[in-house]
């Protein structure tokens, strides 16, 4: 199970700012994202699956417009 918990490091610990679902003394790996660049992922991720999603419409003409889609 993988998931992103929002946390704030205080006194050199740590502290979820929401419930966490773990027994105690479980080993976890922890990958730091600032908020701001959480941002800017979340927004990227954002806009590139509404690009990839172009090709589960029916549009035919997406290889002679693919300019014209994307920009």
């Amino acid at each position: 199970m993988t998931e992103a918990i929002p946390a704030v490091y205080k006194d050199g610990k740590f502290k979820p700012l929401q419930k966490v679902n773990l027994p105690e003394h479980k080993h976890v790996h922890l990958i730091l994202i600032p908020d701001e660049e959480a941002e800017l992922l979340n927004s990227q991720k954002k806009e590139l699956s509404r690009i990839t999603g172009i090709g589960r419409g029916n549009k035919t003409d997406v290889v002679r417009k693919h300019d014209r889609y994307l920009y």
